[in-house]
């Protein structure tokens, strides 16, 4: 047995004096009893949880995907295939260095001339691309980036159980949307660590962007 458990009705009735267990007084102070028990439940949850991001993951799919079995184990992959929503890093180019072809030896002392092949950020967006990306002063000075990005299923989004901004384009994968619901917002900005950023996405199958 839990000791967080309580069994409000149990515990209201040996509280009550034997003189007063009539059905009838036990019943209005049940009624007194519901919001403390509500803010009971409420409080208790969030100390279980954290902003690590299984937790975070649980949280979410717990508010806006109930009928859905939150796995943490299941991979990126998996949680697709669930239709579940999920959190993964955010993209972010890495400095990337360019040696000259005198510069560059493998191990065996061979002089290897690499095949540099230079991508916009726009197309470095996509995962499934493997580009060596030359990343410019500007890309850390004009450009913000999220730490993370949440990854809602397109059947939450067509079934509004989340709205987005209506100007935003949904059918494109690779963009960020912004999402309308003023509760979700409140829901990451409560669990998440302070200083976090996050961008979300819509998916519905195929390629992992």
């Amino acid at each position: 047995m839990k000791y967080t458990v309580l069994k409000w009705e149990k515990l209201l009735l040996w509280l009550i004096p034997p003189i007063l267990r009539k059905k009838t007084h036990f019943d209005w102070l049940d009624v007194l009893l519901t919001p403390l028990h509500t803010i009971y439940e409420e409080i208790l949850y969030k100390m279980q949880h954290t902003g690590q991001v299984i937790y975070l993951e649980k949280v979410l799919n717990d508010t806006y995907n109930p009928t859905k079995i939150y796995n943490p184990n299941l991979s990126t992959e998996q949680k697709r295939l669930e239709e579940l929503i999920y959190i993964d890093e955010s993209v972010k180019p890495a400095l990337q260095y360019v040696y000259l072809h005198k510069e560059y030896y493998e191990p065996d002392g061979t002089l290897m001339i690499p095949q540099l092949k230079v991508f916009k950020h726009e197309e470095y967006k996509n995962r499934n691309n493997k580009p060596v990306y030359l990343a410019h002063r500007t890309d850390y000075t004009t450009i913000a980036y999220a730490n993370f990005r949440v990854f809602i299923p397109q059947s939450l989004i067509a079934n509004k159980t989340i709205v987005i901004d209506p100007n935003k384009d949904e059918s494109v994968q690779s963009e960020a949307i912004k999402v309308a619901n003023i509760e979700y917002h409140n829901l990451l900005n409560f669990y998440k660590l302070a200083g976090k950023s996050y961008e979300s996405y819509s998916y519905s199958s195929g390629k992992i962007i």
